[in-house]
């Protein structure tokens, strides 16, 4: 069922995603394609948050530090797992695996890689203020309108 926390929460993270995607882009090695990065890494943030935190979003303010960590962990997750999966698709394509556990395991390891490779300051303190304030907006929406 549609409501304002979700629409709200889906909104500001699609932002947040996308605004973390282009801190990204200036790290990433020249000549690779990166027109598929910002609109993937937005959709995940669409996803998580109309599905993760806006049924979250209740009415106790003290849940919204709580809803934004894990959120952030939640598109965290799924944006990296989305771009390994990808990733491994394009590998296994290369025949690179030897078999399918090989290349299930490879997703988390190229998960891992970018996460210690493309993580900064800034697009950290980007993540976590736009997560908080998605949080914050989802509660007091669904208190207002829920």
């Amino acid at each position: 069922m549609p409501t304002a926390a979700k629409l709200i929460s889906a909104i500001i993270l699609a932002a947040v995603g996308w605004l973390c995607a282009e801190l990204v882009k200036p790290l990433m090695p020249e000549g690779k394609d990166l027109s598929y990065l910002s609109p993937t890494a937005s959709a995940a943030g669409l996803f998580v948050g109309w599905f993760y935190l806006g049924p979250r979003a209740d009415k106790r303010l003290g849940t919204a530090g709580a809803n934004a960590g894990t959120t952030l962990i939640v598109q965290v997750f799924v944006t990296l797992f989305t771009f390994s999966f990808a990733e491994m698709i394009s590998n296994s394509l290369r025949k690179r695996y030897e078999g399918p556990i090989e290349a299930l395991q490879d997703i988390f390891v190229i998960g891992f890689e970018t996460v210690m490779e493309y993580t900064t300051a800034e697009i950290a303190a980007v993540a976590i203020l736009g997560v908080f304030i998605a949080s914050t907006s989802a509660f007091y929406a669904a208190r207002k309108w829920g």
